[in-house]
């Protein structure tokens, strides 16, 4: 009786090659999945950003609708165009009304590069004026002489990352609200 239950005991439990043999595949199978992971998490963080200025793009719609179609005076430390006195502002301040807040602005993986363009200069967004003080919502390119052609503001970028941090790529907001990468 007592060797039969020994026998059945033996039965049960795993050897120490068995054991091993299991943990070797667990490792080969991490070392294989850790990539891809990381992989999405970077996809994850450019969606975000993606988002972040999608969300621009909404509140500089809403902003130019109560303001005869006109966007926002928005200056930004790392490149000024508007005079001293003007009364532009940074992204926040000219879109919090329109719920733009410090996190809107913040790309996450902006955030993780070195240095980071928001540890920088506030915003890891750089707002693009349009052509040559061309602020309204339907911008006209004006060549030569008395030649204008209306512009389809879907080509017209207004807010970019500062740097192509996404792969080599920048996220582009246009005129009409689409984000792209470029």
């Amino acid at each position: 009786m007592k060797l039969s239950f020994l026998r059945r005991h033996r039965l049960i439990a795993f050897t120490l090659v068995e054991m091993l043999v299991v943990m070797a595949i667990i490792a080969l199978l991490s070392t294989l999945l850790i990539p891809a992971g990381q992989t999405m998490i970077l996809k994850a963080r450019g969606l975000k950003c993606a988002a972040n200025l999608r969300s621009i793009g909404i509140a500089v719609s809403q902003a130019a609708a109560d303001n005869n179609n006109e966007y926002p005076e928005i200056d930004q430390a790392a490149a000024p165009v508007y005079p001293p006195n003007s009364g532009a502002t940074n992204l926040v301040g000219a879109l919090a009304a329109y719920g733009i807040t410090t996190d809107t602005i913040k790309c996450p993986v902006d955030l993780g590069s070195s240095p980071s363009s928001f540890a920088q200069y506030g915003s890891s967004y750089q707002w693009n004026p349009l052509f040559d003080d061309d602020t309204t919502t339907t911008p006209i390119l004006y060549l030569n002489a008395n030649v204008k052609i209306p512009m389809n503001n879907t080509r017209v970028r207004l807010c970019t990352d500062f740097l192509p941090i996404h792969k080599g790529k920048m996220n582009a907001l246009y005129g009409d609200g689409h984000v792209s990468a470029r």
